[in-house]
């Protein structure tokens, strides 16, 4: 197909693109590198909007706009970016490539923008921008599970119209001066319920594909039982904690999915794959879902406050896994061995340091500024190091065809 592995469809050309900006021959390349920035702009600024250096999102508040551009902002952009490279393995369908994926791209970014400018004139209209984007990707997921009658694998969806349907609840509430905690609450709970879906497929294929390299025998076989009632469990404790149902009851949902994970994650775990710094850091993610149920529990025992859990899963659990995740894709779709750099294997390990200097801050409030400063900090450094070898990757490195085996054909989310 000359410089184009390329197909048309109803008018929208698809395709590896091979002759243009290498940015936009993949999905998953301006998403997971526009995403990373902008977590580190987020920070940086809501940083500075707390110490009253800048002013930000007057209308909504500087604590309430880094919540929404976490969750809203940064998360659905490395969603979006991971569905890019599934949804075609899925179809069987070529990906979106050059300008259609641009025009994708820039809707993204104007909802940033529209953020960072939102004023009492402007609100519904920042509303518009900024919700649009994930709805315009859900019917992009639609028509090609449609197309090529994957109708399985519509379940990915459901996640994006959910998280589409709180946004505009997210705006509407911060809008009227309401508490948005439980929109945010049930945002981030969509991710959690998201990875723990997956993970019961991505975790031990990644692990039993080192494991067979190392030669070392594969994991037990799967337990549909186990995985279907952690699913149900942590639902049950995730709607929970988002109305905020505090006493017993909700401590004891926690504590009940809390365990699940725990006997879920020792089934995956052997010592050996500590040698793999990318193995390892999905796993240690992922133990922090259970971490962060536990911290659900003590919120609603009054043991600790409201925001220590959500850090928990927000930076540790949900984040994490997708640095972790989009580490092994980037190098994978660009054709590049697993062998990370020092700096790009301590992205995770700041990472985690942030969730923990984040949650001692609500633990400690005598040094609340002091560890909100440092925990920004690792943050920032974290994302400093994962783009220190996967920014030209995304940029500029092109899959470079026979240096390494295909992707997988299909890794699915059921």
């Amino acid at each position: 197909m000359g410089h184009k592995e390329q197909s048309t469809s109803r008018g929208i050309p698809r395709g590896l693109q091979r002759d243009g900006l290498a940015l936009l021959s993949y999905g998953f390349r301006p998403f997971y590198l526009g995403a990373s920035l902008w977590a580190i702009a987020t920070v940086t600024i809501w940083i500075c909007a707390m110490n009253g250096w800048l002013q930000v999102a007057e209308v909504y508040g500087p604590s309430v706009w880094h919540a929404h551009e976490l969750l809203f902002g940064f998360m659905p952009a490395v969603l979006v970016g991971y569905l890019m490279t599934t949804v075609p393995n899925w179809t069987g369908r070529f990906p979106l490539s050059g300008k259609p994926l641009g025009c994708l791209v820039l809707t993204w970014i104007a909802g940033r923008i529209s953020m960072l400018m939102v004023a009492d004139t402007t609100a519904l209209i920042t509303l518009l921008i900024d919700w649009i984007f994930l709805p315009l990707f859900a019917y992009f997921c639609v028509r090609e599970v449609w197309v090529a009658r994957r109708v399985a694998d519509a379940k990915p969806i459901l996640c994006l119209t959910s998280l589409a349907l709180i946004n505009a609840g997210f705006h509407i509430v911060a809008m009227t001066g309401g508490d948005v905690g439980a929109w945010a609450r049930a945002g981030l709970s969509v991710y959690v319920l998201l990875i723990t879906a997956t993970a019961s497929k991505l975790i031990p294929s990644f692990t039993n594909n080192w494991l067979a390299q190392a030669g070392r025998p594969r994991l037990a076989p799967g337990n549909r039982v186990i995985d279907r009632f952690v699913l149900i469990a942590t639902l049950i404790a995730a709607t929970a904690w988002t109305f905020e149902l505090a006493g017993p009851l909700t401590a004891i949902l926690a504590l009940v999915a809390a365990g699940s994970h725990f006997v879920r994650a020792s089934r995956w775990f052997r010592p050996i794959i500590l040698r793999s710094s990318m193995i390892a850091a999905m796993q240690v993610c992922y133990g922090f879902i259970p971490l962060g149920l536990l911290g659900i529990a003590a919120t609603a025992l009054d043991i600790l406050g409201p925001l220590a859990a959500m850090h928990l899963l927000s930076i540790g659990a949900v984040t994490g896994m997708m640095i972790a995740i989009m580490n092994r894709s980037i190098r994978l779709h660009t054709g590049r061995d697993e062998k990370f750099s020092w700096c790009q294997r301590l992205s995770v390990p700041l990472l985690l340091l942030a969730a923990s200097g984040r949650t001692a801050a609500d633990i400690v409030p005598g040094y609340y500024g002091a560890l909100i400063a440092t925990s920004g900090l690792f943050w920032i450094a974290a994302l400093v190091c994962f783009l220190s070898d996967n920014a030209v990757l995304l940029c500029h490195v092109q899959r470079q065809q026979g240096r390494q085996a295909s992707p997988p054909t299909r890794i699915n989310m059921r």
